[in-house]
């Protein structure tokens, strides 16, 4: 027993200072399409940040671009000007309308924009963020999608989910 039991703190002390160090950033990384998957993304993000002044968000918007696809007769000569394009016409847009919602409901944001394969664009840049959670949107199809056994159609409609659930270096959550 200490000479001088002054020296020792509170309990109430004790777990207000444990509490205080063991308060860690959640950090999700938002994949975004600018679609309807989009609003219920930021939805879901910011019903799941009340409360919670330690989350941030990275929102990616990943634009794909085919190989083979021609570029209208230009060939590579016009490939930068086509890249600059998808990210600045296409991509950013999404990306800072996403943002300002999300700092608007008072979390902290980071915006990215690349052009590549999806699944390997979200899972590198998860890793190289340490973010804790991938957010990813659910498509649902409507006509023949219906006549399709669930099985198959959640295959179907979510191979891209499907895929990240299976390599990504963090969980995923898909969101419907």
């Amino acid at each position: 027993m200490p000479a001088n039991s002054s020296d020792m703190p509170a309990p109430d002390t004790a777990i207000q200072l444990r509490g205080k160090s063991a308060e860690k950033r959640l950090r999700l990384l938002a994949v975004v399409d600018g679609t309807e998957l989009t609003n219920r993304i930021v939805d879901f993000i910011i019903s799941f940040g009340e409360g919670r002044p330690v989350t941030e968000v990275v929102i990616l918007n990943v634009q794909s671009k085919r190989a083979d696809a021609r570029l209208r007769g230009y060939q590579t000569f016009k490939e930068a000007e086509v890249d600059d394009r998808l990210l600045n016409e296409v991509g950013f847009p999404i990306v800072n309308s996403v943002s300002k919602k999300l700092q608007a409901a008072g979390i902290t944001c980071l915006s990215k924009v690349a052009i590549g394969d999806p699944l390997s664009v979200i899972s590198s840049c998860a890793a190289e963020n340490g973010c804790d959670l991938i957010l990813i949107g659910k498509r649902t199809r409507t006509g023949v999608g219906r006549v399709i056994p669930s099985l198959l159609r959640m295959w179907l409609e979510s191979r891209t989910a499907l895929q990240l659930v299976a390599l990504a270096p963090t969980s995923v959550v898909v969101v419907k």
